[in-house]
């Protein structure tokens, strides 16, 4: 499909132009009737802010065309520095705007050459990458039980000369970013609650509870498989099991700010991560420069990750051929017990949040299950929170009676912060692991592997592959071998879909009980049939 350029002036005529004819490339480019109306609503609304805001009569240029798969929708207009989509002209936060972005479900606006442009993805169609794990793990399945009629001098060869490199190299590129991801995505996530003062206490107490519910769960989580998954006890004596507790707290404290990134040590970079963004946060206005290329070096550090784990699908089957030659593909069996666990779980704390929800608010649990639904299934099918978040948005205010104004602040936010289901994923990754590798853990282990598994359940990049290098994170801190980063993966994959499908439920369960405390929710419509 050729690209389509055309000049209109955007006064209110010129803004219906514009607006027919983004919907009719986008169209014939083969995107769904509701993603056009949600296009056409927001650009006609920057449109008409563009005309007011810059002057009447102002002309810009529109552009649409494809690139590398996405489908780009580009507006540049002259005059002074004019952000329609700056937080002062709108009620939502800077940081919950740039998360939207990354979501695709907002633009971005920039100043280039002395004009404005505001700029659009719109992901085409592409294969899940979810899908390609799973074909991936089939594939490595496959391979492995026809490699057992090869003779093991030619089985030998293969893993030597091919296998071997292919994982290696990956797990290479890999660790070159693995600690810049996670420095950089918690200073951002740090430098981006400060700019959430903007709307007051009220943001920080959300923000607030948001990371202390994830705390908190994964702790009641990794409490219960703690007695699932008995380790074998690394030190006796509970003063030796509290001085390695003290020692964990102690070390997080490096002797130099290289050495962490060095060493791969996740506690200390996030330490540094704290210190340093609480630093920016108490400069103020003087560190705005500073601030805005640490977001500039996170984007850039995320593309990386993205283009690392294009090979992630490689490496997923290089690995899982050698480990089924190794020891069989049967040890695909023992993933009964962590998924068995990850599913009850996830059961038993989204039931309890929709009971908590029913019971509060007197509303039926057909009905509210009714309209969680959709949302539910979409979260189930793409294992993404990211994919479903405009379906939540417009749940939270059409049928849950959630103040417009909260849930375009809240729901995106939620969406990083709310991490129950991720949190258990990597728990439950690092007790299989250990387990299966015959490893030691005694209350150190375990105050480790919850707090890590908290950090990295808020710290996973929305790219395909974020999960993976999170999780060779997990295995690095808690010295799990890095042969078994394949076996965790294909695990992670599985639980994945069960813990996004009952996050997403908790998320809007969250929000009902916040916004009620605010005075922005509308029990009518909650309880109100779908």
């Amino acid at each position: 499909m050729s690209a389509l350029k055309k000049t209109v002036v955007l006064d209110p005529r010129g803004v219906d132009e514009a607006s027919e004819t983004i919907r009719d490339w986008l169209e014939k480019a083969g995107v769904g009737r509701s993603e056009i109306l949600r296009i056409r609503l927001s650009m006609e609304e920057l449109f008409l802010k563009i005309g007011g805001g810059s002057g009447e009569g102002i002309r810009a240029e529109l552009c649409l065309y494809r690139w590398i798969g996405e489908r780009i929708l580009r507006v540049r207009y002259g005059g002074e520095k004019y952000d329609p989509t700056d937080p002062k002209e709108s009620d939502v936060d800077a940081w919950t705007a740039d998360i939207l972005a990354r979501t695709g479900c907002a633009p971005v606006w920039s100043w280039h050459a002395g004009r404005n442009e505001l700029l659009l993805r719109i992901p085409g169609k592409k294969r899940r990458p979810e899908m390609i794990m799973l074909a991936c793990l089939a594939a490595a399945v496959l391979t492995g039980v026809l490699g057992q009629f090869l003779p093991q001098g030619v089985r030998d060869g293969i893993a030597d000369l091919g296998l071997s490199y292919l994982a290696d190299g990956f797990l290479h590129l890999l660790d070159t970013f693995i600690g810049l991801m996670v420095f950089l995505s918690i200073l951002t996530g740090i430098c981006g609650i400060g700019s959430s003062a903007k709307f007051g206490k009220i943001g920080k107490l959300m923000i607030t509870r948001f990371v202390g519910s994830t705390f908190l769960m994964c702790a009641v989580m990794v409490f219960a498989i703690r007695f699932l998954f008995p380790l074998g006890q690394g030190e006796s004596g509970g003063s030796s099991q509290l001085q390695a507790v003290l020692e964990m707290l102690f070390d997080i404290i490096p002797a130099n700010p290289v050495q962490p990134f060095l060493e791969g040590n996740t506690l200390q970079i996030v330490f540094l991560a704290s210190i340093v963004g609480v630093a920016l946060l108490l400069a103020g206005s003087e560190t705005e420069g500073i601030r805005r290329l640490v977001f500039q070096a996170e984007s850039i550090v995320r593309h990386c990750i993205t283009l690392v784990c294009i090979f992630l699908p490689l490496y997923i089957f290089s690995s899982l051929v050698m480990l089924f030659w190794k020891n069989g593909a049967g040890v695909l069996l023992r993933f009964w017990k962590p998924l068995t666990v990850c599913l009850c779980l996830c059961a038993l704390f989204a039931a309890g949040y929709l009971a908590a929800v029913c019971l509060k608010y007197k509303v039926k649990m057909a009905t509210l299950v009714r309209k969680l639904l959709p949302v539910f299934l979409i979260a189930l099918s793409t294992s993404s929170s990211a994919v479903a978040l405009p379906s939540m948005m417009e749940i939270n205010e059409k049928k849950l009676g959630i103040d417009p104004s909260f849930s375009k602040t809240a729901s995106p936010i939620a969406s990083i912060l709310f991490c129950a289901g991720c949190c258990l994923l990597f728990a439950l990754s690092g007790a299989f692991l250990a387990e299966y590798y015959g490893m030691a853990g005694g209350i150190s282990w375990w105050v480790i592997l919850w707090f890590v598994s908290s950090l990295l359940a808020m710290a996973t990049p929305p790219v395909a592959g974020g999960m993976i290098s999170c999780l060779s994170i997990l295995l690095l801190q808690m010295n799990i071998p890095q042969e078994g980063l394949a076996l965790g993966a294909a695990l992670a994959i599985l639980m994945d879909f069960v813990c996004t499908s009952t996050r997403v439920p908790m998320i809007h369960c969250e929000l009902i009980l916040q916004a009620d405390r605010l005075g922005l929710l509308d029990r009518e419509t909650l309880r109100r049939g779908d």
